[in-house]
Parts: C-alpha cells; structure tokens; sequence
C-alpha cells in the first residue's frame, strides 16, 4: 500500500475499519427495504489504466431502514449494517455485494471542520470481474453535507436528501464521490476506480 494516501483513500480505510462484513438480522424480502439508484462517471483511476476518464456509472442498492445502529457509543457516527444488495456497473462490468454498512455523521470534525456525511460501504465479498488482473474487493460513497445541518443526530435516514448532499467534489478533506476498490490478496496490489455522483434518488419503498 503506498505509504501517502489521499484524503479519498483515508476516508475508504476509515470506514473499512468500521465496517464489519457480515449483515447480523436484516430484511431479506426482496419486497422489503428502500431502494436508492444512483448514477456518474468515472473522475480518475489509481493502479489501473483500462477505465478511462468519463466512463459511465450506475448502480442501485436496497436497505432496511429498521436497522439498529451498532456503534451507539459515539454520537457523531452511527453504522448500520443496513444494506441488502448492491448492484454496480462501470461501464460494461458489472457488480454485486449482499451485504454494507451505511453510516451517518452528525456534526463531526474527523474532516477539519464539523460536517454530516451519509456513507455507503459494500464488501467484500463484491462480486464481479477483475480489472487489470485485480479482483473487485469492495466499493464505498461518500456524500457530504458542508453546512452539517442535513442530520440532527446519527438516526438512518429513510429518505436520502440528496439536495442537501454535496455529491460532486472534496470539501475539507473529504472526498465525495464513490470508489470500487480493487485488490489482488497474494501480490498486495490494490487499485481504487474513483467516480463522481451525479444523481441519487430513492426510487422505491417497503410500502409501494
């Protein structure tokens, strides 16, 4: 791993720490849970040269907003392993993960200034094609919201804002946007796809 990482990797390998990879007592029904769909491009790509600038993204994830927050002690940063499934394309290569974490930050300075964060977290095991030799390990979103007036606590949202959620650019140290991250376990070679969001939007609930 190098030994200088930029504030995109940081933020990845905070998250990973926390994320824990085996969902405990979520929803299975594929009838259950709240679906969200978002949608990009790719903006750079570090350790591989086969995804270009500007390819296409999209994908779609399911979680189950009954989902206990499993780090209560800390009251700027809740983590549910909330999610059901992910479904990821970049370009024509395509992605799945049966489990994730979503956390949300409330009024936290971990970024150089206080900030809300909604953050996706999927794998591994994520399921797809490798990318230049290196296997798909797990794919994370960071969206920030810079007026940290989005969340009132660290509760799971239901209902993803994302009007209020700067989802193009880094602001103070935190890089938004999504990232698949690759890694090859025997060589300790890795490769991070990093893209923008552009869109993202509940597109179905348990009720409808």
């Amino acid at each position: 791993m190098p030994t200088t990482m930029t504030p995109s990797r940081s933020v990845f390998l905070f998250f990973l720490c926390c994320a824990p990879s085996i969902a405990l007592g979520a929803a299975d029904s594929p009838d259950q849970g709240i679906q969200v769909r978002f949608s990009g491009e790719v903006v750079a790509a570090e350790g591989v040269s086969s995804v270009p600038v500007g390819t296409a993204v999209s994908g779609q994830y399911r979680f189950d907003p009954t989902a206990q927050d499993f780090n209560p002690a800390d009251s700027a940063l809740g983590l549910y392993e909330a999610v059901l499934e992910l479904e990821l394309a970049v370009g024509d290569a395509e992605y799945r993960a049966e489990t994730g974490t979503i956390g949300v930050l409330n009024d936290s300075a971990r970024f150089g200034g206080k900030v809300d964060a909604y953050t996706l977290t999927c794998g591994p095991p994520l399921i797809g094609p490798a990318i230049d030799g290196l296997p798909p390990f797990q794919m994370d979103m960071n969206l920030a919201d810079t007026t940290a007036s989005l969340f009132d606590g660290v509760d799971l949202p239901a209902n993803i804002d994302a009007a209020g959620l700067d989802i193009r650019a880094p602001t103070r140290g935190l890089q938004t946007g999504g990232h698949l991250l690759l890694r090859d376990s025997a060589s300790g070679k890795i490769g991070d796809v990093a893209f923008r969001v552009e869109a993202l939007e509940v597109i179905q609930t348990p009720d409808q």
